[in-house]
This record gives structure tokens, C-alpha cells and sequence, in this order.
């Protein structure tokens, strides 16, 4: 578990101002206020994980995860539509 002293690869944070956990929205609230102010829709993530892959997620739509076999997991993919 990474209480916000750890980069998303797991190495130790070096920069004191990062080692925080962030507020994360589960679903992007785009303005919308009863997304933004739904606690069910709120998650912790390290600095890491919110301004890079998390944002990198949003932007292109789908995730990069890939299974034990190599292949992509997220349905919304290209490789899998």
C-alpha cells in the first residue's frame, strides 16, 4: 500500500512536497458538481499515479494495463474492439 511516500514504480519519493496522498475523482467530474461532491466517487492516489497515469488514462480513454499474456486488458483498448 503507498501512503504517498512512494513514486508509482515503488521507489522511494525524494521531493518531500509529493509524499501525499491526492483526492482523485473515479470518474472524471467534468463540472458536473453531484460528481464532484459524491463521496463514492472519490479515491486516494500517490502524486505519481493521479498527474501521470491517471491523467495519461483520461486523456487517451483507455488503459494501458496489459494481462499476463501481454495482451490489453481495458475493453476500451483499440486492441480489443
Amino acid at each position: 500500500m503507498n501512503d504517498g511516500s512512494l513514486t508509482a514504480s515503488g521507489t522511494r519519493q525524494g521531493n518531500p512536497k509529493r509524499c501525499r496522498l491526492v483526492v482523485d475523482h473515479v470518474i472524471p467530474h467534468r463540472g458536473d458538481p453531484a460528481l464532484f461532491l459524491d463521496p463514492g466517487n472519490l479515491q486516494t492516489l500517490c502524486p505519481d499515479d493521479h498527474d501521470q497515469n491517471k491523467q495519461r488514462l483520461e486523456a487517451r480513454g483507455y488503459s494501458e494495463e496489459r494481462g499476463a499474456d501481454g495482451w490489453p486488458v481495458d475493453p476500451q483498448h483499440p486492441a480489443n474492439r
